[in-house]
């Protein structure tokens, strides 16, 4: 199915920025509405593949840059910095107002929400503020509770009471992420996202994707990491909302495997609407790896 590609863009809800966006519009008819949330570091025309293959399906498929990322961020030195306070809060209600826009222009699709990674977390905590506005959702490449978290928090804290907002404290990125590529071999530090060596030649190279985020935003990352999995969240999340879990066997941000499966037993206790798939030699980009096409399948299957 043919399909037109437009920009999108809106005012966020820290009435400062523009969310800079997308929507990919197919020309045939519309069988409803997909919403992708990106991750850390990255920016939304990383997913031009999926939103061509959903659009080409007949799904209306949006996104913008977070706050602090991509085309968003005015300049480069807002890279990786998302506010001055509860910066966490904004990047949950750009979600929801983005959504909730798109939705206003096709009243009657449903809308089906995704997020990867920190997206992942974003989207978990969006679907428990607006409930009412989303009819699937679907959690890419997530953790579970982090045992190093209330430590790393406290420890950012104290950096950035020290140091300042924007410091890039590499004591605090080793704590977080510095496992991450222990089990990987290659050239660079990015070898965990996916075995696609071209996907990480692109990425290494591009400065959206390369720049770190400042001590505040880490401490944004992680309340938002605390806050979708503390047990309330579980407990309020709509009861017969379809969900699905997906996620790389070698993924490390999902503790290969564990951490989604512990979410996935969870929701099971709360929602008999939820799956899980696990994909086998997979690492964090699901999409950028050797089960991409498998993934698009499956996610297809799940909006169908």
């Amino acid at each position: 199915m043919e399909f037109e590609i437009r920009t999108l863009p809106l005012t966020s809800t820290d009435n400062i920025h523009t969310l800079e966006g997308k929507i990919y519009i197919p020309k045939g008819e519309i069988k409803g509405l997909f919403h992708l949330v990106h991750g850390m570091t990255e920016y939304i025309d990383r997913y031009d593949h999926l939103f061509t293959f959903l659009a080409q399906n007949g799904y209306v498929a949006f996104g913008f840059d977070n706050l602090g990322h991509g085309k968003t961020a005015r300049e480069n030195s807002e890279l990786g910095f998302i506010a001055h306070k509860n910066g966490w809060k904004y990047l949950v209600h750009d979600c929801i107002a983005y959504s909730k826009a798109v939705k206003e222009m096709f009243p009657q699709k449903p809308l089906v929400l995704m997020g990867h990674s920190m997206g992942s977390f974003i989207t978990r905590l969006a679907v428990e503020y607006a409930p009412e506005i989303y009819d699937k959702f679907i959690i890419c490449g997530t953790s579970g509770p982090n045992l190093l978290a209330k430590f790393g928090l406290i420890y950012a804290k104290l950096a950035m009471f020290i140091q300042g907002e924007k410091h890039v404290s590499n004591t605090v990125y080793n704590l977080a992420f510095g496992s991450y590529n222990k089990r990987f071999r290659g050239a660079t530090d990015y070898e965990w996202l996916t075995k696609d060596r071209q996907i990480i030649d692109k990425y290494s190279a591009d400065k959206y994707c390369t720049f770190k985020f400042t001590l505040s935003a880490m401490i944004d990352l992680m309340k938002l990491v605390s806050g979708c999995n503390r047990a309330a969240w579980f407990k309020t999340v709509k009861k017969d909302l379809p969900i699905l879990l997906v996620s790389g066997e070698d993924d490390p941000v999902g503790n290969y495997g564990k951490g989604v499966t512990a979410i996935y037993d969870k929701l099971k206790l709360q929602n008999t609407n939820v799956s899980l798939k696990l994909y086998k030699n997979c690492r964090h980009e699901i999409h950028n790896d050797s089960c991409k096409d498998e993934m698009f399948e499956d996610i297809l299957q799940f909006l169908n």
